[in-house]
Order: C-alpha cells, then structure tokens, then sequence
C-alpha cells in the first residue's frame, strides 16, 4: 500500500509516522518556568546528532497555533535543560507528565518523583538513571504549523553508578539495567526486550 504524503492531513502523516518509525527513544526534558517551578515533559522526535560538538535534536509544536509548548517557551528563554533518558519502571510517570497544564503548572506537583541537585540552575528527576545537562544549541522553525527543531549541546550527563562498569579504558553501560522506555505508536510504549549482539565486520 503507497501512501501520498502531499495527499495527507498532518494528522494521517504523524499517525504513519509514529507507527512505523518506531521504538524511538524518549527525552524526558526538564526545564525552569518563569515562576521559577519546573516543566516535565516527553518527546520522541528526539536524536542524537553528532558527537563533536555532542548534539541532540528535539522537534517540539504548539499548544496551538499561537502558544508555544511549555517546553520551547522555556528552553527559548533559558537557553538549557536537562535532558533524561527514562526507564521502564518510569512509564506511568512519563506518561502522566504528558498532559496538558497551563503554563507555570508543574507536573511534579503531586507526582512520587523527587528532584535532586544537578546544576547551578536545575535539578535532575532523582528516579531517572540517565541526566544530560543541555544547554541550547541553536533552533529552526519547521514549515508553518509551529515546530521547532532545537538542537541541544551536551555539558554533562550523569549516569547511575549501577549501569557503569569501565572496559579496558572503556565506558560501557549496562543497556538492560537502564531498560530504556520507547514510544510507539499510539498509546504503546516498549521495553529493550531482546537484543542482538554481532560484530561488525572490518
């Protein structure tokens, strides 16, 4: 079956989307509202761009045609966040922090998560087992319908001590204890599960 994207409403295309370009991973993004509480929320048009400079690639919408997400209105202004990689044992709370609030409303107000220092400015979601500190990189408007793409330069990551072994002067990370949660399409989220190990050839 072919399908004409020029023959699609923006919400065939995202449904197509979403349901075949999939497990994609998750950036759960805290930022600082101006009322000094904290944004939450997930993104999975979400990837890493390059190591040098070590950039990630977050595609954030509207609210509506003319509000900006909570998201990008901070990020705009503060110009950094931070950035988590959410386990399994966390989909219930990424989940939640999807909703939709009015600006300034946190979605840790009345959640289990903690918060514990991270940088001068913001702290990290204690739960999480992976936390870049992002700061903004530059951004683009994407066509007329109100996304951005916002690129966002690594300044550090912590990452639990528990999924950290070195190798051979080598950092390797335990891929099944993180057990990083993905979207797909729809209300459907994945596990890793199963994963495949071959090595590439010379």
């Amino acid at each position: 079956m072919r399908f004409q994207f020029d023959q699609l409403s923006e919400g065939q295309r995202y449904h197509l989307i979403t349901q075949t370009v999939t497990p994609r991973p998750i950036a759960w993004i805290l930022t600082k509202n101006d009322n000094a509480t904290f944004n939450l929320a997930p993104f999975s048009y979400f990837a890493p761009l390059s190591s040098d400079p070590a950039l990630f690639v977050v595609s954030v919408g509207n609210k509506t045609h003319e509000i900006a997400k909570d998201t990008k209105q901070n990020l705009l202004r503060e110009k950094e966040c931070v950035l988590h990689i959410p386990s399994g044992d966390l989909v219930n709370a990424v989940n939640d922090s999807a909703a939709s609030l009015a600006y300034g409303e946190s979605e840790l107000s009345g959640s289990a998560l903690t918060l514990e220092a991270f940088t001068k400015t913001l702290p990290r979601i204690k739960q999480a087992k992976v936390a870049f500190h992002c700061r903004l990189f530059d951004s683009h408007s994407l066509g007329d319908k109100g996304f951005d793409a916002l690129y966002l330069e690594v300044i550090d990551v912590f990452i639990d001590d528990d999924l950290v072994t070195e190798n051979d002067r080598r950092t390797v990370i335990d891929n099944k204890k993180l057990n990083p949660l993905s979207r797909l399409g729809g209300n459907h989220y994945a596990l890793l599960g199963e994963t495949v190990t071959i090595k590439r050839p010379n």
